[in-house]
């Protein structure tokens, strides 16, 4: 649970995880990067976000497809992981590269110190559905949601006073701050 809450909010509130201009072959081509050669041709297509500048030349895959070989289960209906074995269903068209989403880099903290930025305000937490986390890779959103702003969808959301900084921030959309 606290794996989910932690990306939950990595999600919502951090610089990281907000989408990129292209695709995964576009921008594993145009950036530096690790991504194998054969992984950027079977998932060309796919979403790419942005999720921090550590590490950034390496991708982690998100989907909801299920538990495969190589994959990991980090909440309800969310793995990371399983790249071969994914691309081996997405060449027999049973999974769909768009429903991919590849995460470029990540953010990180010295112990102690996301713990003392969440009590003093500067995160907030919010425990969210996979059709939000995945939003990017093709999840089910309805009429109501703001599609280019899924950090506004949340916090709206949360209600409350989430929903008023929401308000106040809307029209920026998913790619504010982008580096």
């Amino acid at each position: 649970a606290s794996l989910c809450l932690s990306l939950s909010f990595l999600l919502l509130y951090l610089p990281p995880l907000r989408p990129m201009s292209g695709n995964l072959m576009q921008v594993a081509s145009e950036t530096e990067s690790n991504m194998d050669l054969s992984l950027k041709l079977a998932f060309n297509a796919a979403p790419v976000t942005y999720g921090g500048p550590v590490q950034a030349e390496d991708y982690s895959l998100l989907h909801g497809y299920g538990q495969v070989e190589g994959s990991r289960k980090l909440c309800p209906g969310v793995f990371v992981g399983g790249s071969e074995e994914l691309m081996n269903e997405v060449r027999l068209g049973s999974f769909r590269k768009e429903e991919a989403l590849f995460v470029k880099g990540h953010a990180a903290w010295v112990p102690g110190q996301l713990s003392r930025e969440i009590a003093k305000g500067v995160w907030y937490t919010a425990a969210v559905s996979s059709d939000f986390i995945l939003r990017y890779a093709g999840a089910p959103t309805t009429t109501e949601d703001n599609k280019d702003d899924l950090w506004s969808d949340i916090l709206t959301c949360m209600g409350g006073k989430h929903a008023d900084i929401a308000s106040q921030n809307s029209g920026r959309g998913d790619m504010r701050m982008m580096p």
